[in-house]
């Protein structure tokens, strides 16, 4: 009988312990160094998306309540124009009765102005009528 040939199992026994070291001192590690990697990876996008969201959500709030105040600063506007076009016709209003009242009183002034200057007319136009007959007569006309 031959004696067995240990180099085969020596081979298999370096493999092996090559096959340990390599894996408890490389891959292993570079395993896990990986496998924090993805979950750093996974966490920050998570993180992203949910910031994102909250980006996106206060962004639509805020373009939300920028355009109620638009729209209330329409509505106070309106209302301010409708108060001021009030006020602008009560003033036109108010003028076009001062301006009216004082047509008024013009007109009876001058109406009596010249109801008065008929009055006065009328006698002198008398008198001056005596006047005239008295130089055309050559005598004093009595009235």
């Amino acid at each position: 009988m031959s004696t067995p040939n240990y180099s085969l199992l020596l081979i298999m026994i370096c493999f092996w312990v090559a096959y340990w070291v390599i894996n408890h001192f490389l891959i292993e590690p570079v395993t896990e160094v990986m496998n924090e990697r993805a979950r750093r990876l996974d966490g920050a996008e998570a993180e992203w998306s949910r910031r994102h969201q909250e980006y996106l959500d206060a962004t639509a709030r805020l373009e939300e309540e920028s355009g109620e105040a638009a729209r209330d600063a329409a509505k106070y506007r309106a209302e301010l124009r409708q108060q001021a076009l009030g006020a602008k016709h009560a003033r036109l209003d108010e003028a076009r009765a001062t301006a009216s009242k004082r047509l008024e009183q013009a007109l009876a002034d001058l109406d009596r102005a010249s109801d008065d200057a008929r009055a006065e007319l009328r006698k002198k136009a008398v008198e001056l009528s005596r006047i005239l007959a008295s130089r055309l007569l050559e005598r004093e006309v009595a009235s």
